[in-house]
């Protein structure tokens, strides 16, 4: 199978990264733009989500999200793709993540909140079973980033050649054979 044409098949849901073409194109240009404008984030804002998307996808033997450019590609993604509607939502859920963080570590500003206050944070919200009427936006704002980030990084090319499963022209069809044997246990990059 031709690896632009399994790109455009792949459907997509909530929460998850449609691959079109036009995705694609974004991606390649997030990897090449040397100083980046940000489309749907304030600057304060793109800082923050750098910083919280740096926390799920740390760098450790394999980059990083601020190194695969990740929060450059959901930036331009969401502005490109989301409707207004998912745009307006997971824009109030940013705003009151932000005021929440700021109000409990009383800092005025986003670029004074530390990596362990965004870490903190981040826990607090994805681990909150029932989150209150006043964190059910924060809580919902954290797990669609956190969806947002691991899709990205799933989908961007150096992981999907150097870490992910990936044959640039699949050969032949092998059934009913074990991942291990067939792959060393790595997940299959279209």
């Amino acid at each position: 199978m031709d690896r632009r044409k399994a790109l455009r098949n792949i459907g997509t849901g909530i929460g998850a990264i449609a691959v079109t073409p036009t995705v694609v194109s974004l991606f390649q240009s997030c990897q090449t733009t040397p100083s980046y404008a940000t489309a749907f984030f304030s600057q304060e804002q793109f800082a923050a989500v750098s910083s919280l998307m740096e926390l799920i996808i740390p760098a450790t033997d394999i980059p990083g999200a601020i190194e695969l450019k990740l929060p450059e590609f959901a930036d331009a993604y969401i502005a490109a793709v989301w409707d207004v509607e998912g745009q307006d939502k997971f824009q109030a859920g940013a705003d009151a993540f932000m005021a929440a963080t700021l109000a409990s570590t009383g800092k005025a500003k986003l670029s004074a909140v530390t990596t362990e206050e965004w870490d903190a944070q981040l826990a607090k919200y994805l681990k909150a079973d029932t989150p209150t009427a006043d964190e059910k936006e924060a809580a919902g704002f954290a797990t669609q980033l956190r969806s947002l980030t691991v899709n990205a990084f799933k989908t961007n090319e150096f992981i999907g050649e150097n870490v992910m499963a990936y044959a640039p022209i699949p050969g032949e069809q092998r059934g009913c054979v074990d991942l291990m044997e067939a792959t060393g246990g790595k997940s299959w990059s279209l």
